[in-house]
């Protein structure tokens, strides 16, 4: 639907009429999803917050909420807690929403590959029941959730790029896709070589779909701190082992400096109550009765 620009002024001249906590809901809502065809994710995230305050039950109404506060947090890029938010999201008596149960699947199939790990994809994904209801909705999603958790990175890929410029034409997510693939291909890459200390890149490079030469420059803008190293000659990828007794050196020598410190200033406050050397408060104790002979006119009356 288009949605006039007019529509705020519209719609906030209108709060002034209601008298209810149903009027006021209403209110919101129907700003909120304004806002959210603007693209004023500022707006839309101060009014969730004001709506969450309203004690509903209604499942319609919860998810309107729930919606618009996965968009806000997928607009600034928090795909992590975007992919929770739309997972809360039931499934049942949908009608009449910002977007359909299938476009909700994706978001949170594309939000949940790039930012969550293996465990929490079987436990929030595969294993959640309320969300196994949009899986039934569309197979292909279904089956490239199960190839990234099984671990056949080049089948999930490439389910993928077959259905990413249908992605790109959605009005939401068209401006995340580019780096909602780029986290989804860096975490399987992850993922990839997290059972092993050793990782031949030939074999790599064919489970990703790409040749050694790319594989290695994308490894470079991955590995960083990751305590990983590639061997260029051989192209191999290692694993730098931890050094364990030097991890335990550091942590014994750090523990006995703050020890020693806390000793310190303990053997400090000791001399300084010994030696008397406390300031003790000026101000008049209250609960002590003034003497009659420090009152003015004391004498018998």
């Amino acid at each position: 639907a288009v949605v006039s620009t007019q529509s705020t002024g519209y719609y906030q001249k209108s709060r002034d009429y209601g008298s209810t906590v149903t009027h006021t809901l209403e209110f919101l809502l129907n700003f909120i999803k304004v806002n959210v065809y603007h693209f004023h994710w500022r707006s839309v995230s101060n009014y969730v917050e004001k709506a969450e305050h309203i004690d509903e039950t209604d499942v319609r109404v919860l998810r309107r909420i729930q919606l618009a506060k996965g968009l806000t947090e997928m607009s600034l890029k928090d795909y992590n807690q975007a992919a929770k938010t739309f997972l809360n999201i039931p499934c049942d008596s949908w009608n009449d929403e910002i977007i359909s149960p299938l476009t909700l699947l994706i978001y949170t199939t594309l939000c949940a590959l790039a930012s969550f790990k293996r465990k929490d994809i079987q436990k929030l994904l595969i294993e959640n029941n309320n969300f196994k209801q949009y899986l039934d909705m569309q197979p292909t999603i279904r089956n490239c959730i199960l190839s990234f958790y099984n671990r056949r990175f080049n089948i999930g890929l490439q389910s993928l790029d077959m259905l990413k410029r249908e992605f790109k034409l959605d009005l939401f997510l068209s401006p995340h896709i580019d780096d909602l693939y780029f986290f989804i291909r860096s975490e399987s890459m992850k993922q990839y070589f997290a059972p092993y200390l050793c990782c031949d890149m030939v074999k790599m490079a064919a489970a990703f779909n790409t040749d050694v030469d790319s594989l290695e420059l994308e490894l470079m803008a991955l590995v960083g701190g990751e305590g990983v190293k590639i061997d260029s000659f051989n192209k191999v990828l290692r694993a730098v082992k931890r050094n364990e007794k030097e991890q335990v050196r550091r942590d014994v020598i750090e523990l006995c400096n703050t020890l020693q410190f806390k000793t310190q200033e303990l053997i400090v406050k000791t001399a300084i109550l010994k030696a008397g050397l406390v300031i003790k408060s000026s101000a008049p104790n209250i609960d002590e009765k003034p003497s009659t002979s420090s009152v003015r006119g004391g004498g018998p009356l």
